[in-house]
């Protein structure tokens, strides 16, 4: 679940902008780049959530790097979609766009997912902590250089409404690897780090 996170981290500054001035393409490539740094990070700071499941973070961070080459890929694939949300001559204008709204409907395709899958209700307590962990990462993103470097621009992208966001985000995700068996993997992973519980419903996760 957290490519998502990852990659919807990296756009939620830019749907919060209270501007209507479209960013220039130029202008966001350093703050893409930070982003994606910054997850890591985060992700340290925020250890604390995943930690109280019974994880060895060390460990489970190992789990996360090993994505890495991954996450890229489908971070390349989400940018190469949103290329004509940016502007390139000027002077577009963009309507005010919701964080809030973003997250819902992310975590609304995880909540789908795994229903599909047959474990909503056995992974209840898993996608609490998911939220609790994605929620710190994302505040913790905006208050440090990622979330600076967006509100210094002053802009906003011309972005598809959030549940196409999320659908393309998705498929560029299972594009770059985390399709059923990846993600299958990247569960069993975490599940090694010593979280109690999860490794019976690894198996059973289905990417649809």
């Amino acid at each position: 679940m957290h490519i998502s996170i990852v990659l919807l981290v990296s756009l939620v500054p830019l749907t919060a902008s209270q501007m209507i001035r479209q960013c220039g393409c130029g202008e966001i490539e350093g703050c893409m780049g930070s982003a994606t740094g910054g997850f890591m990070k985060c992700a340290d700071q925020c250890q604390n959530h995943v930690a109280a499941m019974g994880a060895n973070y060390p460990a489970l961070r190992q789990c996360m790097l090993a994505k890495e080459p991954a996450i890229t890929r489908a971070a390349n694939c989400q940018k190469s979609n949103l290329q004509n949300a940016c502007s390139r001559s000027g002077g577009g204008m963009v309507r005010k766009r919701y964080p809030e709204t973003l997250k819902l409907a992310a975590f609304t395709e995880v909540n789908s997912i795994l229903q599909r899958s047959g474990i909503q209700a056995e992974a209840k307590a898993f996608l609490a902590v998911g939220k609790k962990f994605a929620t710190c990462v994302m505040k913790c993103m905006d208050r440090g250089s990622t979330g600076h470097c967006y509100k210094k621009l002053g802009c906003g992208l011309d972005l598809p409404p959030d549940s196409i966001l999320v659908q393309s985000t998705k498929q560029c995700a299972i594009n770059s690897g985390f399709d059923t068996s990846g993600v299958r993997q990247l569960c069993n992973c975490v599940a090694g780090t010593g979280v109690r519980n999860l490794a019976p419903l690894c198996n059973r996760i289905v990417i649809s």
